[in-house]
């Protein structure tokens, strides 16, 4: 086949097809552009009623309805309002306008309407008789829509953004010769331009086509990180770009890029740009916004009076709600102190960080040593606490080794999980609370240790000490300054807060561009019980991430209540490493020695493996 017909079969095929393509050479210049994206974009108009052709003239009238006044409507200012006979210095970009005037005729008062307040709770309408013409202009910015009505003749016009809707009746007719329709910035038909005699194209209800082949892509599209994507795909910067949202000419779109290099044909190379309307993003979004505003309602409700904390202080703890700003007042009187501290709460509700937070606001720079006595085995915690002298016990290193609290000595030991603290060593952590002197093991040399001591647990210490599983008078002795961390079901209202920070942070962490949420997706998260607390919701969000690849995530890509299928890197990863420990005990009978040899790996770390994927053999 001819290539002039491989290239007209390529369009007719395009054309039938329900997403919009546009093929870009390396020159930016426009070689193919089906008919979706030219609808889409506004190229080409699908109009119930028409216009002919034509340019403004002295003596028509003008309805505006520009909800973001010198945005997207061809940078209006004072000076073309004055066109319209509207001379106010009250008047400034931004503000939100409803107003109607005759072109060009200082005898003829306007009627016009401004505010500079866009977050109404009601539409702003200007509904007046003008010189014989019932005419109502409409901005309702809870719909995101403009409406200019001329005699119940009705012209919509949705935005994202921004609009500068415009009607223009014929001074001598009475007919309207122009009305704004989407798409208006491709076609140069911004309400300022008109007003400064710019000319507009004409609308058909009939069928047509407008041909934009050897047009600049740059000369159609305004510039903006779209028109920047393209430019990388096409110098080889970057290869694709797939399914993410981008605006063009002020209206959302989701957009993939993919580079094309033509090996028989010199010259032919450039990139497919493939488009879709996402305007049904905006109610998705929308009710996105509805749920934060409902959260931010519920902050603002009872709330607390007197906790005096500085504002930016436990950044890394998210919450407004009542709650949770009386943990972080407490935490604040904590970190002014040097009692100890002991946090409660159930898994996942933040401890640790908490526990950074208070030690980083009154110990800045002093150490910060965290213990995990969940991952210690029994036989050594003594060791790993207090130290130990060279030959003190089998497999002990010839120089010895420094314990955890000689290592915070000046600073601030977290003991994490305190209640996994055999009984044995409740009595010397005891002693070492009570006269700040440490042994390692194998030595009678006392060493003075100058350490706070924050711990954490999620159990019920009072219980445990009832049952005899941990002493009574450490309890005390560690329990000066409680705090607790309420569940992540009990402080619902801080969610939002908590899902746009990890969010912004992973996608940050990664390198990845910051996405959002639907607000089916987000109403998914918010629904959700979380009984993992904010470690868990730190998981699906990463998972979210993982398995979406455009920027905006949707409640598909939310796989919570899921049992315990891994849902991150770490966490597969760490099942992974249990298998293999598994494997080798099966193979050597239990043998842990020859486990250990088989694995390469120290006593301490294969026994802190053991315990910490309760692995018992």
């Amino acid at each position: 086949m001819h290539r002039s017909n491989v290239k007209e079969a390529i369009e007719l095929l395009m054309n039938s097809m329900n997403q919009g393509i546009i093929f870009v050479d390396s020159e930016g210049k426009i070689q193919l552009c089906n008919r979706k994206a030219k609808e889409t974009t506004g190229i080409i108009i699908n109009a119930k009623t028409g216009h002919d052709a034509g340019q403004i003239c002295e003596g028509d009238i003008v309805v505006i309805a520009d909800n973001k006044l010198g945005d997207d409507d061809g940078l209006m200012g004072r000076e073309e309002l004055t066109l319209l006979n509207i001379n106010d210095a009250g008047i400034h970009r931004g503000d939100m306008l409803v107003a109607v005037g005759v072109y060009k005729n200082k005898k003829i008062e306007p009627q016009y309407k401004y505010i500079r307040e866009h977050s109404l709770n009601v539409p702003m309408k200007l509904d007046v008789n003008y010189w014989g013409f019932h005419i109502q202009a409409i901005i309702d910015t809870g719909k995101k829509e403009t409406l200019i009505s001329v005699n119940d003749m009705v012209h919509r016009l949705r935005y994202s953004n921004s609009v500068g809707n415009v009607v223009i009746i014929d001074g001598i007719t009475g007919n309207i010769k122009f009305f704004q329709a989407k798409g208006y910035s491709v076609r140069q038909e911004d309400l300022g331009y008109l007003l400064r005699g710019a000319t507009y194209q004409a609308k058909s209800v009939e069928d047509t086509d407008v041909d934009v082949t050897g047009q600049r892509f740059w000369d159609l599209f305004q510039q903006s990180p779209l028109t920047e994507k393209l430019q990388l795909v096409l110098e080889g910067t970057e290869e694709k770009v797939y399914n993410q949202l981008y605006e063009i000419n002020k209206r959302p779109f989701n957009c993939s890029i993919v580079k094309w290099t033509d090996e028989d044909e010199a010259g032919a190379d450039g990139a497919f740009l493939l488009l879709s309307d996402a305007s049904h993003l905006e109610r998705l979004l929308s009710e996105r916004d509805q749920i934060i505003q409902r959260i931010e309602e519920q902050n603002t409700i009872g709330g607390i009076q007197n906790l005096d904390y500085p504002e930016d202080a436990f950044s890394g703890f998210a919450g407004k709600s009542n709650k949770a700003r009386e943990v972080k007042y407490m935490a604040w009187k904590a970190a002014k102190s040097r009692f100890n501290v002991i946090i409660t709460g159930e898994s996942g509700t933040g401890k640790s960080k908490l526990a950074r937070e208070i030690h980083s606001i009154g110990m800045p720079g002093a150490p910060f040593v965290e213990v995990n006595c969940n991952a210690i085995a029994p036989t050594l915690f003594e060791s790993e606490l207090f130290g130990y002298v060279g030959g003190a016990f089998t497999g002990a290193k010839n120089e010895g080794k420094t314990g955890f609290f000689e290592a915070a000595n000046g600073g601030t030991i977290f003991l994490d999980e305190i209640g996994e603290i055999p009984l044995d060593i409740q009595v010397k952590l005891l002693h070492v609370l009570q006269n700040k002197t440490i042994y390692r093991v194998g030595s009678s040399k006392p060493i003075k240790v100058d350490v706070r001591v924050i711990a954490a647990t999620n159990r019920n210490l009072e219980e445990e000490v009832s049952l005899g599983r941990f002493r009574q008078d450490l309890f005390y002795r560690i329990n000066v300054f409680p705090i607790e961390i309420p569940s992540l079901r009990e402080r619902k209202a801080d969610l939002y807060l908590l899902i746009n920070q990890i969010l912004e942070k992973v996608c940050d962490t990664y390198g990845l561009e910051q996405k959002q949420f639907s607000g089916e997706a987000l109403q998914k998260l918010i629904s959700y019980n979380w009984p993992g607390n904010v470690r868990e919701l730190e998981n699906a969000i990463e998972r979210a991430i993982t398995l979406c690849e455009s920027n905006i995530i949707y409640s598909e890509h939310l796989q919570i209540g899921k049992g315990n299928i891994p849902v991150t890197m770490k966490e597969m990863l760490a099942k992974e490493e249990a298998r293999i420990l598994e494997m080798a005990l099966i193979k050597y009978n239990g043998d842990k020695q020859a486990a250990m040899e088989e694995l390469d790996m120290s006593r301490t770390v294969f026994y802190d493996k053991l315990k910490k994927y309760n692995i018992k053999y």
